[in-house]
């Protein structure tokens, strides 16, 4: 897995686990390694565990062993940068204040519709979605926002980021994109 992190003063920082599929570093005779990439308040980790094959019979069962776990970003580091990709595709992307889990807004379009593509129209698309499946929204109307935004993985104040931009600025009304002003 190559995790390559994008920082909004230019600066890139990669990380490449490929190398952890072989014995080293682990003991014995690693033959898998599960690596889990999280992002979360306190910055984003890695999780590394790996399935022994050392005492176990062929055609025995491998059981994972606990790793490590690395911190890639603190939290204030996180905080200054502008998107993840793994494997070279985007995971997250920073709008607004917030981290939009791209991939997790790409499943939502996915499994309900073929909705819009560009990131601010997806968001609300997926929000106004969200809003009208009473498994995902809920009962209580005041934890709504914060469900929905939660199941498409878009952050509400980076929801509330597009809405503003989307506002202010459509093909419409800004001449770059051919309309008038």
């Amino acid at each position: 897995m190559r995790i390559t992190v994008s920082f909004a003063d230019g600066r890139v920082e990669e990380f490449d686990s490929d190398r952890l599929t072989c014995p080293d570093p682990f003991p014995g005779r690693s033959v898998l390694s599960d690596l889990v990439l999280s992002l979360g308040h306190d910055g984003m980790w890695i999780e590394l565990d790996y399935y022994d094959s050392q005492g176990v019979a062929e055609g025995g069962t491998l059981r994972r062993r606990r790793g490590w776990r690395a911190q890639l970003a603190t939290a204030g580091e996180l905080a200054a940068a502008s998107r993840v990709d793994v494997d070279g595709a985007t995971r997250w992307m920073r709008v607004g204040d917030g981290f939009v889990d791209i991939s997790r807004l790409e499943d939502v379009r996915a499994s309900l519709d073929d909705g819009p593509t560009d990131l601010p129209a997806l968001a609300a698309w997926a929000y106004r979605t969200g809003l009208s499946i009473p498994e995902v929204a809920g009962d209580d109307p005041r934890d709504a926002d914060g469900r929905v935004c939660a199941w498409a993985g878009v952050p509400t104040e980076s929801l509330e980021f597009m809405s503003r931009v989307r506002a202010t600025v459509t093909p419409t009304s800004d001449p770059a994109f051919g309309g008038a002003s």
